[in-house]
């Protein structure tokens, strides 16, 4: 998908008929959701779209059918069972222009490549970009649990804290201080509970830098070279 294209006006006529767009929309969810999270942020704007599309959406669903066409043998690749639950969390900060709602992205590794990802608008307007990604940490943190039980079932027991990256630093700040600032009372009480399993030794948060985020790819649209590097990163290969 085109760098910007969330973040631009949408001028172009809308569809007279929208049965095509949202059978395609529906079939490249599947995929993205199965097998393929290098498309997830592009499918999941695109299917904010499916009751108005617009021609420009789908010219850009056309586009992400001729990106899985060039890149139809890539796959998945993982290693050895066991090994560390890992993650990353990032968020877009009002990417959308529309509404003015940050995007989610978070990414679960094991065996060496990714078992759990996700892309995803927030339900509410976050005022700043350290809200943005503890909204998304919270969301993260939900998965993480939810992992770690299922590992546990299947008789892989994870031993000590999750590392989840993190590259914003006063978010990581927010979670291991004990203070709160005026500019944060308004943040709903469900998602504090980032803070709890941070205290109770469930997940440990790390920083990353910006360029090696790769659950970058999962919050908005980004140019070929970065595309294909954290696609290598996701395990895709």
């Amino acid at each position: 998908m085109e760098v910007g294209f969330t973040s631009s006006e949408d001028k172009s006529p809308k569809l007279a008929d929208s049965t095509d767009y949202r059978s395609l929309v529906g079939a490249l969810l599947y995929i993205s959701v199965c097998a393929r999270p290098d498309v997830a942020a592009s499918v999941a704007i695109l299917g904010r779209k499916v009751s108005s599309p617009t021609e420009a959406d789908w010219v850009a669903a056309k586009r992400v059918v001729r990106y899985l066409k060039a890149t139809k043998v890539s796959k998945l690749v993982y290693g050895d069972i066991g090994g560390n639950l890992i993650g990353y969390s990032d968020a877009d900060w009002a990417g959308d222009i529309g509404t003015r709602r940050s995007t989610t992205g978070f990414v679960f590794y094991y065996a060496g490549a990714a078992v759990s990802w996700v892309s995803r608008r927030q339900t509410s307007v976050t005022l700043s970009s350290m809200e943005s990604e503890y909204v998304a940490l919270s969301e993260a943190g939900q998965e993480l649990i939810w992992l770690r039980r299922l590992l546990e079932d299947m008789g892989e027991k994870i031993n000590g804290p999750v590392k989840l990256m993190e590259d914003n630093q006063s978010c990581i700040h927010f979670v291991t201080s004990e203070r709160k600032s005026r500019r944060s009372k308004h943040i709903e009480v469900k998602e504090h509970f980032v803070k709890q399993l941070h205290e109770d030794g469930t997940m440990v948060l790390q920083y990353c830098p910006t360029d090696d985020m790769v659950a970058d790819i999962l919050t908005k649209p980004l140019g070929s070279v970065k595309t294909d590097r954290f696609a290598r990163m996701l395990g895709l290969s």
